[in-house]
C-alpha cells in the first residue's frame, strides 16, 4: 500500500490554476468534484507533464517513515510499503542515454548504511513544468516588488472609523469611479500604508528604484541613529497587488496566495529575485544564495516551489535556535535553505539522483495517495509510467496500489 502523509506539500493544478496544496487538502477538493492534475513522469525519455487525478484515497492513520535525502535534505513521509522508482546505474554514468531505465524498490527494502554513498537513491525532477507565458521585463519588476515586500515589508492598517462627514466625502469619490459606497470602501481596503524597511545599500544596488518604478512612495525617512530607512506608500495599486497575491502581514505569516503562481515565468522569477534581494545573501564561492527565515513554513514551501518551478537547485539546512534580534534577547527559531540558480550536480534527462541520508520512524498521521488517470493501456510496455508522479519538492514516487512490472 502506497500511503503518504496528509501534510505532504504538492505543486498541483486545480481547475486549471496552479497552487501549493497538501494531500489532505487535495482529498477534500476531490470530494468537491474539483479537477486536479499533478506533474508526472510520462515516458522513458524523461518527459514530465500534467496528468489528471482519477481519485484521492484515504488510508486512515498510519505510522510513517521520514526519508531524508543526503545532499539537499529534502524529505518525504511515507509508509514502508510504498514503491519508489530508483535509477539504473547507467543513467548517471556520463553516457549519452536515450531512455530512462528504472528499478522499483519498496521503502522497507531500501538500503541505508553509515556512509550515504552506499545507500539507495531517489530521483528528483530537475524542474516542475509550468505551462505559463514567458512574460516580460515589466512583469518581472512587478513580481520583484512583491518578493521584496515579503522580505522587507509590513502593512499599517487603518484605525479610525469613518464619520458621517467622511462617508459622505467617500461616497462622492465612489460616484466618480462609478462605484457604490460599499464597493469603494472595499476598494480602499483596511490597509492604510505599505512600509518597506531598507538600508543604504538597497538604494545603491537599485532595489528601491525597481520598487518605486511602478508605485508611488513618499520621500524616504531615515531612522535616527540607524543606517536604515522607511519607504512608505499609500498607492492603492500596490496595496491591491499585495492583497491579491500575499497572505499575512509580518515575518511569521507572510506567504504567497496561489494566485501568484498563475501569471508568467518572469513574474515568478521576479518574486524570487525580489525576495533574495531583501533577505538573501549571495556567496560567490559556492554560487548560491543563502536564506534564513523565522518559523514560517508556508513561506518556506513557497521558496522551495518557486525554486523548483524556475529550475533552480534548492537545498534545505537544519533549522536551529539563535539568540539575539529581539529586545528581550531570547532564543528564536530560524529555518535555512540555499538556492543555486545553476545546477552543479549531475543530471540526466531532467532528473537528479540523490542518495538517502536517513530513514526514521515518525509518529502516526493521516495518510492519502493519488490515483492517476492511466496514460497507457495495461498491456502496453509503458504502462508502468501510469504510476509515477512528483510529490514533496520534486521527489518521484508511485501511486501503485499493487506491484507493477519493473521498467526496463
Amino acid at each position: 500500500m502506497n500511503a503518504l502523509s496528509g501534510d505532504t506539500p504538492m505543486f498541483v493544478e486545480v481547475d486549471d490554476k496552479y497552487g501549493v496544496y497538501t494531500l489532505r487538502e487535495l482529498f477534500e477538493l476531490h470530494k468537491q468534484g474539483r479537477a486536479i492534475k499533478v506533474p508526472a513522469l510520462l515516458d522513458e525519455y524523461g518527459n514530465i507533464g500534467w496528468v489528471e487525478v482519477e481519485d484521492v484515497v484515504s488510508f486512515g492513520k498510519q505510522r510513517l517513515k521520514r526519508i531524508t535525502l543526503a545532499t539537499t535534505r529534502l524529505y518525504v513521509e511515507i509508509s514502508e510499503g510504498t514503491i519508489i522508482p530508483a535509477y539504473s546505474c547507467e543513467l548517471f554514468r556520463g553516457k549519452e542515454e536515450k531512455r530512462i531505465k528504472l528499478k522499483i524498490k519498496y521503502v522497507n527494502n531500501l538500503k541505508v548504511a553509515r556512509d550515504p554513498e552506499y545507500n539507495d537513491t531517489f530521483l528528483l525532477a530537475k524542474q516542475i513544468p509550468l505551462r505559463l507565458p514567458e512574460g516580460n521585463q515589466e512583469e518581472w519588476e512587478i513580481g520583484f516588488a512583491l518578493g521584496y515586500f515579503i522580505a522587507e515589508g509590513s502593512l499599517v492598517y487603518r484605525k479610525r472609523k469613518n464619520t458621517k462627514q467622511s462617508l459622505a466625502k467617500l461616497n462622492g469619490f465612489a460616484k466618480q469611479k462609478g462605484m457604490s459606497l460599499d464597493e469603494y470602501l472595499e476598494y480602499m481596503t483596511d490597509i492604510g500604508l505599505v512600509r518597506l524597511s531598507i538600508g543604504q545599500l538597497d538604494f545603491e544596488r537599485g532595489y528601491a528604484g525597481i520598487v518605486k518604478k511602478h508605485f508611488k512612495f513618499a520621500t524616504p525617512y531615515k531612522r535616527k541613529n540607524e543606517n536604515a530607512y522607511d519607504l512608505v506608500s499609500s498607492d492603492l495599486s500596490l496595496i491591491h497587488l499585495i492583497k491579491d497575491h500575499i497572505n499575512g502581514s509580518d515575518s511569521h505569516t507572510k506567504h504567497l496566495k496561489n494566485e501568484a503562481y498563475n501569471h508568467s515565468w518572469m513574474f515568478l522569477k521576479g518574486i524570487l529575485d525580489g525576495f533574495l534581494a531583501g533577505d538573501g545573501s549571495y556567496y560567490k564561492k559556492g554560487d548560491l544564495f543563502r536564506v534564513g527565515i523565522t518559523t514560517n513554513y508556508n513561506l518556506y514551501n513557497d521558496l522551495i516551489f518557486l525554486s523548483k518551478g524556475l529550475g533552480y537547485d534548492v537545498h534545505l539546512w537544519k533549522a536551529k535556535y539563535e539568540s539575539g534580534g529581539f529586545a528581550n534577547g531570547k532564543f528564536y527559531y530560524h529555518l535555512y535553505l540555499s538556492i543555486f540558480k545553476n545546477y552543479h550536480r549531475h543530471t540526466a534527462l531532467g532528473l537528479v539522483k540523490e542518495h538517502i541520508k536517513s530513514i526514521e520512524d515518525i509518529s502516526e498521521n493521516a495518510t492519502f495517495n493519488l490515483i492517476l488517470k492511466p496514460l497507457y493501456p495495461e498491456n502496453d510496455a509503458r504502462s508502468a509510467f501510469n504510476h509515477l508522479f512528483i510529490v514533496a519538492y520534486g521527489i518521484l514516487v508511485s501511486d501503485a496500489v499493487k506491484t507493477f512490472t519493473k521498467l526496463h
